[in-house]
């Protein structure tokens, strides 16, 4: 769903550097590549260079069938073309990021990455952070990505595109209160089903489930399948409490896309609330091989262990959990139940007095928030 988002700053990025490839005794077929790509040829350019080659392998010829390639939408054999002409000119920048514009479209993004930060060493130029926010958010490394879109719409902070990715960025990283301003001012210039439901993720983020249902509605009604529609419209009726409804729609979105980790990850905790483990277990495995290591899976697993009395395998997932999220005062209570029925009663003990201490932590946390005044909105 969301590389639709970047199209826009992939294409706009793609240079085409016109090489003069074809000195005076260099045979017709190069000086008829040049015109050819001049003109936008794109099939044409490619067969008089596959000729030209031949006779004559100078970095130009190379470098310009890697953009003819690129065109044809045969990107490994541009990336083979570009490696070739950058090991005859290793310092022209221009092929380079051609070479980075062709990793991105192959999908081998952390190659791209090396790329465009090896460029940002000889040079500043504002498409190397539209690539490297590309690139980071398929990485899934939003917090890199967020760097990159922010220098972007620092730049041009009057394109809508620089505010919906960053915007998406940040609602990755679960900072919604930053995301929505941006996401919304992207939307007023320019709408799309795809930025519409990161708005309603985003929403959902917020806990205004009303407003997310009404967008995805909207997305529904003018474009059914859009990916990733069902996984959120799964994440408002579970923070509404309509589980049926809620494990209908992660169904089907784990049936249009079996890698989607949140819809996998919430149905597999609707199954062990219904108490439905083994069900509840396969899907937890899934997100986990989506996600490795994640605390919320981890944490799901260890309470379905505890529930078939596998105390022993509880552990090491409740003191990962804690390890990633020292406030997270269940944990404590499970594990030191764990220890307690694996004979750690010193272990238990101290678990146990921790829970006590986080559980009054977050109580007077909430108690705080409560009595803060709120902030009153200008007239």
């Amino acid at each position: 769903m969301r590389l639709r988002l970047f199209h826009s700053a992939v294409a706009a990025a793609c240079c085409v550097a016109l090489l003069v490839s074809a000195s005076a005794g260099a045979q017709e077929t190069c000086i008829a590549g040049d015109r050819a790509l001049a003109a936008s040829q794109w099939s044409e350019a490619n067969d008089a260079y596959q000729k030209c080659v031949q006779v004559n392998q100078s970095f130009g010829v190379y470098s310009n069938m890697g953009v003819a390639l690129s065109h044809l939408g045969r990107m490994q054999d541009a990336i083979e073309s570009y490696n070739k002409a950058l090991a005859l000119d290793p310092s022209n920048n221009k092929v380079e990021f051609n070479l980075s514009v062709s990793l991105v479209k192959e999908g081998n993004y952390s190659l791209a990455v090396d790329h465009l930060k090896h460029l940002q060493r000889s040079g500043n130029d504002i498409r190397y952070d539209e690539l490297l926010a590309f690139c980071y958010y398929h990485l899934q490394s939003y917090a890199l990505g967020a760097r990159a879109a922010e220098r972007v719409y620092s730049a041009r902070p009057d394109d809508p595109a620089n505010a919906l990715i960053l915007g998406s960025m940040y609602e990755r990283m679960g900072l919604y209160e930053k995301a929505l301003p941006l996401i919304t001012l992207a939307l007023k210039s320019a709408g799309s089903a795809e930025g519409h439901l990161i708005l309603a993720q985003t929403l959902n983020g917020l806990h205004r489930f009303s407003e997310a249902e009404n967008e995805l509605k909207q997305i529904d009604a003018s474009q059914a399948n859009v990916p990733g529609l069902h996984e959120a419209m799964g994440e408002v009726y579970v923070g509404t409490e309509r589980t049926p409804q809620a494990e209908t729609e992660f169904a089907e979105a784990i049936q249009e896309d079996p890698n989607d980790f949140e819809a996998n990850y919430f149905l597999g905790r609707l199954k062990r609330f219904d108490g439905d483990l083994p069900a509840a277990s396969r899907y937890l495995i899934v997100a986990d091989q989506l996600h490795p290591n994640s605390s919320e899976v981890e944490y799901e697993r260890a309470e379905i262990a505890i529930k078939e009395h596998r105390y022993a395998d509880a552990i090491p997932l409740l003191e990962a959990v804690i390890k990633a999220e020292p406030d997270q005062a269940q944990a404590y209570l499970l594990l030191a139940e764990s220890y307690q029925h694996t004979g750690r009663r010193a272990d238990a003990q101290r678990e146990g007095e921790l829970y006590n201490t986080k559980l009054r932590e977050s109580r007077e946390r909430m108690a705080a928030q409560e009595n803060q005044p709120h902030a009153q909105e200008n007239p």
